[in-house]
């Protein structure tokens, strides 16, 4: 590191104008950045899941481009309330991205053909009779009209495939617009949902928070850092570095055509949180050496021959850490782990050139602490603290141990889940829609059963008739999943008694309608049936034995092939899985960082002492996610990734900062120095001392700026970043209470006879 730092001090002006240069070439990649992103990208993945989510898209089309919109009201049945709804209907028509909307409107009388709800309507016409006939109707019942009449659900197919985020949103807020003036009109709000919906207003709603989210947690962690800091400089210094790595991350990204997903809008304060912890490390340690007399080139050279390798050895830990995703069979979580793995060695190369030349520029007296009355507030704390867990050294290692072994049973029995709207704020429409919709009609959302018949069989056959009415008793017996539908209810309202002149004739009425229904070229029907928005868990629990009637029935019609798939299905299957990656490869990577620790260290004994405050945060709270009733979800493996490479970070620059007091000690010895102990203690327990005076102060203050920053994120609607907040106050405190109490107890009592600290 003094080569480095040679080089950097004596080519600082060339390192200046290659930082702005590449900052510029940074700009202008950012600017080709776009959130114009497929939502299935999130979950789509090479198995076979995927592939027959793929390939009921192929057959009967997207069933993402569906806006469901549910209505509510006691007199939705009235003529005037009707005659309003068929306007609001052929608003939403009329609208450009809009193919057609699917209502009570289109329902037909079984016996005549007729429309149900005439055009125009009688003053005198039978409402209670009108009802009856919707909420009975094949098509109708428990589909676009809930079974007592409170409800109504319209259906609005929006034109394309895999429509992106731009799409989406421009279609979305059309549809919203008209409601919103159906609203004004009649008091009456329509309540947007269907997974277009959700996924819009998720996309859209991460994208703001990344924005006035990170904004606003960055305005608070930097009024935090002032008051730490008591200077402005400092603050600058501190938060330059970082937030440049900030650009180069997200201009590689754009140079390299990546888009922001969902799991992307997480990487800006991945990147910001990683390399602002080295930059306080860095920052105090040329404070200290300026302190003592040092000159401002000596101060950095000092700072990157004390601090760089522990920097160095944080940055590995981390790249390896987010690199393990690479394993994970989703595309968008080795995408995620890619580009984090990028940005933390974009971190610390920010760090490591920002910094040095900043430092250079400024005056060592804007830096330099110059009397005791201006010692950082957490500066004052760090004796005492030095002392404490040296005189309980045994019981606090005791209580560290048996705490994390008592914690590694509940922290384990943690199940990955995924809820539709968990990223939605509570009280938005989609939300409250699913959630009416699940009380009144059993769920908005859909699975599908494909039905696959022989080549010497067509639709119209008895056996396939049979077997797709088997299909549907088998929903009805099934708990948690109900109202199935498909051709069979449209050849249900033909009053044609031979099959197949009934199934030309539903071809003539239904149109595009039962396109979606049946592909005879392919021989394939779908049977849908509502899920309610209960989560990916409670999914699968209902799809078992819904799955083990389909195989009965496959039995009895061996030439029939017959699956449970669709959006809902894919999903749940893929995102358990996606966070069951996260989980593993965070396993992966703990077992990975503890070989490279202890070959860093060069210390089996010290490897093993590092596992302990690195463990401890995560078991503290995925434990309490168990005991509090919460599952696995995205946003807490997401935090767990991130907030395992902090605890790691302050880990190294705990353990580098003792090895090298040891060493110092060590040489001092061999020089015939006989005062190394303080009031009688052995040598490693002056360094442990040494290094909490040294580090703690680096420590507190990014733990400080950190939590204030999560903290200010609480305020946040949306549920999904509030428990990413949560989780990483309560990460980075306990790794605080960890890395400053337990594992200097630890050292103490086990690292004192160890050899290789002492070479």
């Amino acid at each position: 590191m003094y080569v480095v730092s040679r080089i950097l001090l004596d080519s600082w002006k060339l390192i200046s104008c290659l930082i702005v240069v590449g900052s510029l070439f940074a700009l202008v990649g950012v600017l080709r950045l776009s959130f114009d992103v497929s939502p299935n990208d999130v979950f789509m993945s090479d198995n076979a899941t995927s592939q027959q989510l793929q390939q009921l898209y192929d057959d009967f089309g997207h069933e993402d481009n569906e806006i469901v919109i549910v209505l509510e009201g006691d007199s939705l049945f009235q003529p005037d309330s009707l005659e309003k709804l068929r306007q609001y209907r052929d608003q939403l028509n009329e609208l450009p991205q809009i193919v057609r909307v699917g209502s009570l409107f289109d329902l037909r009388d079984r016996r005549t053909g007729t429309l149900i709800v005439p055009r125009y309507l009688h003053p005198r016409f039978d409402v209670a009779k009108l009802k009856n006939q919707v909420t009975q109707h094949p098509i109708g019942k428990n589909q676009l009209v809930s079974q007592d009449g409170s409800m109504l659900v319209f259906v609005a197919r929006v034109a394309g495939q895999s429509l992106p985020l731009s799409t989406l949103s421009a279609a979305v807020a059309d549809v919203r617009n008209v409601s919103q003036a159906y609203e004004a009109q009649t008091g009456c709000k329509p309540l947007l949902a269907g997974h277009l919906v959700i996924r819009a207003e998720t996309l859209e709603s991460l994208r703001s928070s990344m924005v006035t989210g990170s904004l606003f947690a960055t305005l608070v962690s930097a009024l935090v850092a002032l008051m730490l800091f008591r200077g402005f400089w400092p603050v600058l210094i501190c938060c330059a570095a970082p937030a440049l790595g900030v650009l180069w991350t997200l201009g590689a990204m754009g140079w390299a055509g990546q888009q922001i997903g969902a799991l992307g809008t997480v990487i800006p304060t991945l990147v910001m949180v990683i390399g602002l912890s080295d930059a306080v490390h860095l920052l105090l340690e040329t404070k200290r050496q300026l302190a003592i007399g040092k000159t401002r080139d000596q101060a950095i050279i000092q700072m990157l021959c004390r601090t760089g390798p522990a920097c160095l050895l944080t940055s590995l830990t981390t790249v390896i850490g987010f690199g393990s995703l690479l394993v994970s069979q989703t595309q968008s979580v080795q995408q995620f782990g890619l580009c984090a793995a990028l940005g933390s060695s974009f971190a610390l190369l920010a760090d490591l050139l920002v910094l040095p030349v900043l430092i250079r520029n400024i005056s060592p007296r804007k830096l330099a602490v110059r009397n005791a009355r201006r010692e950082l507030p957490t500066s004052v704390w760090t004796h005492w603290i030095a002392r404490f867990p040296l005189r309980h050294a045994k019981l606090l290692a005791a209580f560290g141990i048996a705490f994390s072994l008592i914690l590694v049973v509940p922290a384990f029995r943690q199940v990955p889940d995924i809820i539709w709207t968990e990223t939605l704020p509570r009280n938005s429409d989609a939300t409250l829609a699913l959630q009416r919709a699940d009380e009144v009609m059993g769920g908005a959302l859909r699975a599908h059963i494909i039905v696959q018949w022989p080549g010497n069989r067509k639709l119209s056959d008895a056996e396939t008739l049979r077997v797709a009415g088997e299909v549907h008793q088998a929903v009805l017996q099934t708990e948690g999943i109900s109202g199935p539908f498909s051709v069979l209810n449209v050849l249900e309202t033909i009053p044609i008694k031979k099959m197949d002149a009934r199934y030309r004739q539903a071809k003539r009425l239904a149109g595009q309608q039962l396109i979606r229904l049946v592909n005879d070229e392919k021989r394939r029907l779908v049977v849908s049936a509502q899920v309610p928005n209960k989560g990916a868990a409670t999914l699968e629990h209902h799809l078992k034995p819904l799955e083990s009637r389909i195989a009965e029935i496959e039995k009895r019609h061996p030439a029939y092939s017959i699956h449970v798939t669709g959006t809902v299905v894919a999903a749940a299957r893929n995102m358990r899985s996606f966070i069951g990656d996260l989980g593993m490869s965070l396993a992966v990577a703990s077992a990975i960082i503890f070989v490279v620790l202890t070959f860093a260290f060069r210390s089996l004994r010290l490897g093993l002492i590092s596992i302990l405050p690195n463990a401890l945060p995560l078991l503290v709270t995925a434990a309490g996610l168990v005991l509090l009733g919460y599952p696995l979800q995205i946003t807490s493996a997401l935090t767990f990734s991130l907030c395992l490479g902090l605890a790691v970070d302050d880990t190294i620059h705990v353990m580098m900062r003792y090895r090298q007091l040891v060493a110092r000690m060590n040489i001092a010895s061999s020089d015939g120095d006989d005062e190394l102990g303080i009031d009688g203690e052995p040598d490693h327990g002056s360094a442990i001392r040494e290094t909490i005076i040294q580090v703690g102060p680096a420590l507190a203050i990014t733990t400080a700026i950190l939590v204030s920053g999560f903290a200010a994120m609480l305020i946040s609607p949306m549920p999904g970043i509030q428990m990413f907040s949560l989780l990483g106050c309560i990460i980075l405190l306990t790794a605080f209470v960890g890395d400053l109490v337990i594992l200097p107890a630890i050292l103490f009592v086990f690292s004192g006879n160890d050899s290789s600290t002492r070479r």
